[in-house]
């Protein structure tokens, strides 16, 4: 069924771009298209669909897409989202009706937690817990090397809460995980230090723009002690909600994506320890590793290649 020959079109639309690529059976990238991600329920609608139809050739069987949001994985519909203003985007009948293939969709940290599981840094293991640290952060896991999608909607573990006291989360509620630990919280941790440190290096690399949670992570990654304080703080809180998370699903490793997890272990390092501080009954456990994820930017696309593979084989 899966000749070599033949290709998947995996697309991944995330919070702020979207991307398509060629995806071959073992995960591999033929051709790849990135672009800002629409800025409308209309426009989501139609220009997706109008960029896969451009990528077509005779040799894609299945097109897989991975979207940020709240998926109906059965009916292949974006439930909520970035940009689509309360309005669910119907993806799998919009695609089948357009290109004629079968199409699956899915929510995109989970498929970036299949391509990590099948072809990435976890590729060896059957439990997988993958935590991707974006505006927010998302989270998926693999059971026995599936996809652990609970009702539908597993995974959403940002507004889990860590501190009931804690900050104002976007959603209303005080103390959610990704108040601490996310890419927002990097950004306000960057304007924070450039407020209180105007001579800082953070400063400097920020000049004349808006201070971001990149800018920090380059300072700490120079050694600059206040960056690294605050990366390490964040880290900190990270770890704390990763114990939770294996106290309840045991899984057999962590996977950690996003922006913030290219700089490696000297994050990585900080979250490892809390966790293990935090971590009910760490002394006679199995040591759980946790690692950063090796796709990167690229696992939502592989995954959502991938995902229309399985589709195709019934998996």
């Amino acid at each position: 069924m899966d000749s070599k020959n033949d290709l998947t079109l995996g697309i991944d639309l995330g919070g702020t771009k979207m991307a398509f690529a060629h995806v071959t059976s073992e995960g591999e990238i033929v051709e790849y298209r990135t672009m800002p991600r629409p800025a409308t329920a209309a426009e989501m609608e139609t220009i997706p669909v109008e960029v896969a139809h451009s990528l077509l050739v005779p040799r894609i069987r299945a097109v897989g897409i991975g979207a940020a949001g709240l998926v109906d994985t059965d009916n292949g519909v974006l439930i909520w989202g970035p940009n689509v203003e309360g309005q669910e985007v119907r993806f799998r009948s919009i695609f089948e009706a357009e290109l004629g293939l079968p199409t699956v969709v899915d929510n995109d940290t989970n498929v970036s937690c299949l391509a990590e599981a099948r072809v990435g840094a976890a590729r060896r293991y059957r439990h997988v817990c993958m935590i991707t640290l974006g505006t927010g952060i998302g989270g998926a896991w693999m059971v026995n090397g599936r996809l652990y999608r609970g009702r539908g909607f597993a995974g959403e573990v940002g507004h889990m809460p860590v501190d009931v006291g804690g900050p104002l989360c976007t959603c209303g509620q005080r103390g959610c995980w990704e108040t601490f630990a996310s890419g927002r919280r990097l950004d306000q941790m960057a304007r924070d230090l450039v407020a209180t440190r105007p001579g800082g290096l953070v400063a400097k690399m920020a000049q004349g723009v808006t201070p971001r949670g990149q800018h920090l992570t380059s300072a700490a990654m120079e050694g600059d002690p206040d960056a690294l304080e605050s990366l390490e703080e964040m880290a900190w809180w990270l770890g704390v909600g990763l114990a939770g998370l294996v106290a309840a699903f045991d899984p057999e490793i962590v996977v950690v994506g996003g922006g913030v997890s290219r700089v490696g272990d000297l994050f990585l390092d900080a979250a490892r320890q809390s966790f293990w501080e935090a971590l009910e009954g760490a002394d006679h456990r199995e040591k759980t590793p946790i690692v950063c994820a090796e796709l990167q930017e690229d696992a939502g696309v592989i995954g959502a290649g991938l995902y229309a593979w399985e589709s195709l084989s019934g998996e």
